[in-house]
């Protein structure tokens, strides 16, 4: 009687991963590297959102192996990380992944699974949001060059 409140005690706070997994050598690897300050709070995360145990086991999964290849890459901390490392990351995991059936792509399912990592990152603060990259318009080539030769030659300011 005491163990299960102990335990039902222990997945309502900061050890929510020992809801998803058991196995003390995998909570270890949960919580070593960049991301292992955040496994706990990315698995509450999901259980709040209401992901069935074996959807959550299999996210959480592919998203420790991502934090392997970024303690094997020498990268230490979470401000550290960008999306540009998930193609390099999903080329070398899913290197000999061949698909079982025509419905289920994994490339796309773990490409899914680090976003929403990302996305919970970057709702905690843990990571900064990207910088969106300025939208080029068909006039730019030449309404560029024109407004630096108001700056410059013409010593204009912008207008804000």
């Amino acid at each position: 009687m005491f163990t299960v409140a102990r335990r039902s005690h222990r997945n309502s706070g900061g050890f929510m991963l020992e809801y998803w997994f058991n196995e003390k050598r995998t909570l270890v690897d949960f919580r070593r590297g960049p991301l292992g300050p955040h496994f706990d709070g990315f698995a509450a995360y999901l259980k709040a959102k209401g992901y069935s145990r074996s959807w959550g086991r299999g996210l959480l999964g592919k998203c420790c192996q991502f934090n392997g290849f970024l303690i094997e890459r020498g990268i230490t901390a979470c401000d550290e990380l960008t999306e540009t490392l998930i193609d390099p990351f999903l080329d070398l995991y899913l290197d000999n992944t061949r698909s079982a059936g025509t419905y289920y792509a994994p490339r796309i399912v773990t490409r899914g699974a680090l976003k929403r990592l990302f996305s919970y990152l970057i709702e905690t603060g843990a990571l900064k949001p990207p910088k969106p990259k300025p939208i080029k318009k068909p006039y730019d080539w030449l309404l560029d060059p024109y407004l630096e030769h108001l700056r410059n030659e013409c010593e204009l300011s912008q207008q804000q």
